[in-house]
């Protein structure tokens, strides 16, 4: 193990290409331990996922086949997808202007997951569509928490701002029409875990390959927000814990998330429907 942490740690450091005086907050082997131990919770987390939904599915087959309810054309759904789709290509733009480092900001979350909710709302592969939003609504958390406390700091360019907080009220809006009007889901904890297990791994595999190429902070991978003093943090921590606190909400919030679709879907949309 000491001579694997030692190869993944020099390996980091040879790719790296600082940009910013905190690009080693956490030392190369602190990057190494979480490198292997992060991706191999996450990867134990996907496979009990998979299985459980394998068992679920298993028991479904056996069960009276069950009528999925239609999606109900908005041309609500449409103009959010076009706003989303719009945002990311005036992202693209920004990252652009600003050089080829600033454009593997395009890898974090805000913007794939803007994609991904672009093709739930617009998609015709119904069944396709719906796994892919049971899977993606659990990333509501990070867009609740990018409102909460926006880092706007980088954003200079004309309009940038107003173009983040338009992103990002599209991105809380579009799970709730996502099910009210396409897909009528519930909470299912094969799911919710495989959603948890792409996430982390985006992070702790992906995100931290390029942040150590580009020298970019994606998602706060290199060195924490700028959310006030960390010295009450262990440096060496702080994205371990951050992870798992994450991990915890976003299964929280997900599920309320959920509740409150289903409740628009049946007391709004469907009713009137019916009428």
């Amino acid at each position: 193990m000491k001579y694997l942490i030692e190869v993944i740690s020099e390996t980091f450091l040879s790719i790296s290409d600082p940009i910013d005086h905190r690009h080693w907050f956490l030392s190369k082997e602190q990057h190494a331990y979480e490198f292997i131990f992060m991706n191999l919770f996450y990867l134990v987390v996907i496979f009990i996922g998979i299985n459980l939904n394998k068992k679920r599915e298993y028991e479904n087959q056996r069960k009276p086949k069950q009528i999925i309810e239609k999606d109900y054309p908005s041309l609500l759904n449409k103009i959010v997808a076009i706003i989303l789709a719009i945002n990311v290509f005036l992202n693209l733009i920004y990252k652009c202007l600003r050089g080829w480092r600033v454009v593997f900001f395009m890898l974090q979350p805000c913007h794939i997951v803007s994609t991904i909710y672009c093709y739930c709302l617009l998609t015709n592969n119904y069944q396709f569509g719906r796994k892919v939003f049971k899977i993606s609504i659990y990333y509501i958390l990070v867009t609740i928490a990018a409102l909460v406390a926006p880092d706007l700091a980088d954003l200079t360019l004309p309009f940038e701002c107003y173009n983040f907080f338009i992103q990002h009220y599209a991105l809380l809006i579009a799970p709730f029409l996502l099910q009210a009007y396409r897909y009528n889901i519930e909470f299912e904890l094969p799911y919710a875990l495989i959603s948890q297990g792409l996430f982390g791994i985006s992070h702790f595999f992906v995100f931290e390959i390029f942040c150590f190429i580009s020298g970019t902070n994606i998602n706060y991978m290199l060195f924490p927000p700028p959310l006030g003093e960390f010295s009450y943090l262990t440096q060496e921590s702080y994205r371990v814990g951050i992870a798992f606190i994450l991990f915890i909400l976003a299964l929280g919030i997900g599920r309320l998330v959920i509740l409150i679709g289903s409740k628009i879907r049946s007391t709004f949309l469907v009713k009137n429907k019916s009428k």
